[in-house]
């Protein structure tokens, strides 16, 4: 092979490896743009869904307050009831009257508690809600279960939690929204100098097809002309 013919195979070579370069570069920009696209298309739909979800929780968590202190004083009626039960069975007495009391007093609590489970349903739907509205999106939220506890107090418990979750939520999709709308930018304005990776792929394909599969170099060919022959997928003999 003569040192000109050589020559322009290696300067083919080289111009193949810096556009694979290229194209690789402009392929992964191509999904991480796709990607972040996504995500600033689903930021406020998501981040709005949490935001009525921690609104939504705050009038739930005080009602359960309320029954939480409302059903205190059965609650306490209930217990001692009960002891008054226990006390009668240890003494030999006839515990007749004292478990009609703790029987009297455990159902108006349990009548008590169907306010409680009413609200338990409330949360449950808003809980339903945030999870609709993460599953379809690109966002991890992780969104607490619900328990079964019929208590006032731990259900409230569990409101509050599920809106910290749901405030700290719409506050990182919002940040995760900004930042992908970043990313974004900066990915265009690359992709713009790189140019089309289909295009890019084109002209990748045109070049290569201008290689030949396979070269037989000479023993004064320089040892880098073999090297970069074979990057550009030439097979060197």
């Amino acid at each position: 092979m003569k040192p000109a013919e050589l020559e322009h195979l290696v300067e083919l070579a080289e111009r193949v490896e810096r556009l694979e370069r290229r194209l690789a570069r402009a392929e992964t920009l191509t999904t991480e743009l796709a990607h972040d696209e996504e995500v600033v298309a689903a930021a406020p739909e998501v981040g709005a869904a949490l935001e009525r979800a921690g609104v939504a929780l705050e009038p739930i968590a005080r009602e359960l307050e309320r029954e939480w202190v409302d059903q205190g004083p059965l609650v306490t009626a209930w217990q001692r009831a009960f002891e008054l039960e226990q006390i009668a069975e240890a003494a030999g007495a006839d515990p007749g009257p004292s478990i009609q009391d703790a029987e009297a007093a455990r159902r108006q609590v349990d009548s008590a508690r169907l306010a409680t489970r009413r609200q338990r349903e409330l949360i449950d739907r808003v809980r339903e809600a945030m999870s609709r509205a993460v599953g379809r999106s690109p966002f991890d939220v992780d969104i607490p279960e619900g328990g079964a506890d019929a208590r006032p107090e731990a259900a409230r418990r569990e409101a509050l939690a599920l809106a910290d979750v749901a405030q700290e939520a719409a506050h990182a999709v919002a940040e995760a929204g900004s930042a992908a709308a970043e990313r974004a930018a900066d990915a265009r304005a690359e992709l713009s100098g790189l140019g089309d990776p289909a295009a890019l792929r084109r002209e990748l394909d045109e070049l290569r097809s201008r290689l030949p599969e396979e070269v037989t170099l000479g023993e004064d060919a320089p040892a880098s002309a073999g090297v970069k022959l074979e990057r550009a997928g030439v097979r060197v003999r």
